[in-house]
């Protein structure tokens, strides 16, 4: 590799100082040499030192060689004798000349130079402000893919909540529909219970009326049982009474008549005592007769009184026995009746507890119809309530509606700005793709400037040495011609005489030159006949045997060599020496041409193996590349920033954390939700794919142009 550089080094050394020799332009040496160059100054920028020292042995090499030449040129007695001062004058005028060159290419140079570092800090801010616009574009970028992240966090939310909103607003039409049906069972059972209510309440009034008319005739009964029974109670007192009343008269007058039967015992005692007693007692009986005459008497009256008191007792008392037996009678129909009303009293009382249980039923009737109205006041309020919810539900599921309009109006718009944006980013990636291919070119223009700059600096340093030598040579040569030219005013007049004896001996010669040139022409179309009998010769001397050939061609060859040696020294003697050294010469120029060109297309068949191995390494390193980028994963290549801001979201809880972690930072993150974000994620991964494959192509295509346009340039 290294000889092949220093070989290509010093090709272009000795073409340039051809060029330089021509006394060619620069202009057209600095396109040629920045065109043929650019390939090669980026691998050659190490050896750069190196052939520019080989380049610079090379010059002085070259210098001292056409100095000898010049000085073997000058030093030669025919230049001398035919063309001193116009060899001189030319000299002077090209050395001149080269001088000027010199000036102009080194003015041209700094010019270049300068032209070049403006243009390299125009190409730096360029760079600086394009890094900076790239570096804007991809934070940029980032900004969008997360904006655009979020965006579809927010419209999944939103559609989620929306799907939810739906779900509720479904289950809430079911409730309320259900809802409906238990008001209107409800209704309806509520005018059959109101319906039932009105006739419980008809047959309880009717009931009612029924139990006060059964209560008053039961209080009538009641007062008239107890007026009766009063009025039995006095009757019963009264023959209680009576009874009492006729028992003590009854016992008086048992007691009176056992009174009168005891005085009629005691009377008759006394009588048969006093019948049986003496006379002492006679007049005590006959008092005690005459007072028991009058007790009889006034027991007589009283017993009359008695009689008469009983009497009036016994009619009153048959009297009462009939009042009583009226009574009993009165009584028994009482009893009866008693009994009648009592039995209806048992009755009363047997429909009054039914009427009561059916009271209390009417009650337990009442109190469920009354929990049942308080239930249906709670239903009431219940739908009422429902009512309410179902107007708060229908309220929310229109500002639901006109949420969903909205948020359809924003899917509408962040679609229409998804789209801007899949455009806006688009464009971005163009303008990125071509800020990267112009990115790549300036720095590819750079690197080539750079080296250009490189290499111009130290050609820059080298033809400042040179202007440096070339000064002091300069002076040198204009000390010397000055001398010279002293000398060669002196000589010239010297000379001028000799001139006009050298031109008429220029003219002899010339003829002589002619003659010579005959002579030469005759001697050469003779060396070349024989060249050909002697070949036809050797032809035919092949055919023979080898041993007969070997002899032959060796005796032919003696025979050849002394013909040629006497041609040769015939030639000498016809010919002056000076053509056999200018044939001498063209021979060696032509075998060092031979010899050049032989190095030269060595070199080339070398180059081109060496740019044919560097392709098939440039192949093979860039299918190991592609290999190595597919094999990897997309996360490997991306930068750093990316890999931060990564980071910084993971660390945050949402839905883009959870994907970018490995664990679930979001409670809200659902499996649908999670393969309707990998399903858009991969799309954007496939637009993305496309878009770089886009890219890629139009960065090929990029590259050819560039590649025809630097030939194009090259040619």
């Amino acid at each position: 590799m290294l000889s092949g550089t220093e070989n290509c080094s010093t090709m272009k050394a000795n073409s340039d100082l051809q060029k330089h020799n021509q006394g060619e332009s620069v202009d057209n040496e600095l396109p040629e040499v920045s065109s043929q160059d650019r390939s090669k100054n980026v691998c050659q920028s190490e050896t750069k030192p190196a052939n520019n020292e080989q380049l610079s042995h090379s010059n002085n090499s070259n210098q001292s060689d056409i100095l000898k030449v010049e000085e073997v040129t000058l030093n030669s007695p025919a230049y001398i004798k035919n063309n001193s001062i116009d060899e001189l004058l030319q000299k002077v005028s090209y050395q001149q000349n080269v001088i000027e060159q010199n000036t102009d290419t080194i003015r041209f140079i700094e010019e270049k130079c300068a032209k070049l570092e403006t243009f390299r800090k125009d190409i730096e801010h360029k760079l600086e402000t394009a890094i900076k616009q790239k570096d804007a574009a991809i934070k940029e970028k980032e900004n969008i893919v997360i904006r655009y992240a979020v965006g579809e966090n927010n419209v999944l939310k939103e559609r989620q909540q929306k799907e939810q909103a739906e779900k509720k607003y479904k289950d809430l039409h079911k409730e309320y529909e259900l809802l409906q049906h238990k008001l209107q069972t409800m209704i309806s059972e509520k005018s059959r219970i109101c319906q039932m209510l009105d006739n419980k309440c008809y047959e309880y009034k009717n009931v009612q009326l029924e139990f006060d008319k059964a209560k008053q005739d039961l209080n009538n009964l009641e007062t008239k049982l107890k007026w009766n029974q009063n009025s039995l109670k006095n009757e019963i007192e009264a023959h209680r009474e009576i009874q009492a009343r006729a028992d003590a008269l009854n016992a008086k007058v048992q007691d009176s008549v056992n009174q009168i039967e005891a005085a009629k015992k005691s009377a008759e005692e006394t009588v048969k005592n006093f019948m049986t007693s003496q006379e002492n007692r006679a007049y005590v009986l006959d008092q005690q007769v005459k007072e028991q005459q009058a007790t009889l008497i006034l027991l007589r009256h009283e017993k009359s009184d008695k009689d008469q008191h009983v009497k009036s007792l016994q009619s009153e008392l048959e009297r009462l026995q009939s009042k009583h037996k009226e009574i009993i009678e009165e009584n028994n129909n009482l009893s009866l009746k008693v009994q009648h009303l009592e039995r209806e009293r048992l009755e009363n009382e047997q429909k009054l507890s039914e009427l009561r249980g059916y009271q209390d039923l009417q009650r337990q009737d009442a109190a469920n119809l009354q929990t049942k109205n308080v239930q249906f006041e709670q239903v009431k309020l219940q739908l009422k309530h429902e009512e309410e919810q179902l107007q708060a539900a229908n309220e929310q599921i229109e500002r639901l509606k006109e949420r969903n309009q909205e948020i359809e109006s924003d899917m509408d718009s962040c679609r229409v700005r998804e789209a801007e944006l899949l455009v806006f980013t688009q464009q971005l990636t163009d303008k990125n793709v071509r800020l990267q291919s112009e990115f790549t070119a300036v720095e590819t223009k750079v690197q080539q400037l750079s080296c250009e700059q490189t290499v111009l600096k130290r050609q820059l340093k080298e033809h400042e040495t040179r202007i440096s030598i070339l000064n002091s040579t300069l002076e040198q040569e204009r000390s010397k011609n000055a001398t010279e030219s002293e000398s060669l005013t002196k000589n010239l007049k010297e000379t001028q005489n000799k001139l006009d004896v050298a031109l008429r001996d220029v003219a002899d010669q010339q003829g002589e030159n002619l003659v010579m040139k005959r002579k030469f022409d005759l001697s050469m179309r003779e060396v070349n006949k024989e060249l050909h009998h002697c070949r036809r010769k050797l032809e035919h001397y092949e055919a023979g045997d080898s041993s007969t050939n070997s002899s032959n061609s060796s005796s032919s060859l003696n025979v050849n060599g002394h013909a040629q040696n006497l041609c040769d020294t015939e030639h000498v003697k016809v010919i002056q020496p000076e053509p056999t050294i200018d044939k001498q010469t063209l021979i060696e120029h032509i075998v060092k041409l031979q010899r050049i060109s032989a190095k030269k297309s060595e070199k080339i068949d070398f180059l081109e193996e060496h740019v044919n191995n560097l392709v098939s390494e440039i192949q093979k390193k860039t299918k190991l590349l592609q290999g190595y980028v597919l094999r990897e994963q997309a996360g490997t290549l991306s930068s750093n920033s990316m890999d931060n801001n990564k980071a910084q979201l993971a660390k945050l809880n949402g839905v883009m954390a959870s994907l970018y972690s490995s664990r679930v930072c979001d409670q809200n993150l659902t499996l649908e939700l999670s393969l309707d974000i990998n399903r858009k994620l991969q799309a954007v991964l496939e637009d993305a794919l496309l878009k770089n494959i886009t890219l890629k192509e139009n960065v090929d295509t990029l590259g050819a142009e560039i590649d025809r346009l630097n030939q194009i340039l090259k040619k």
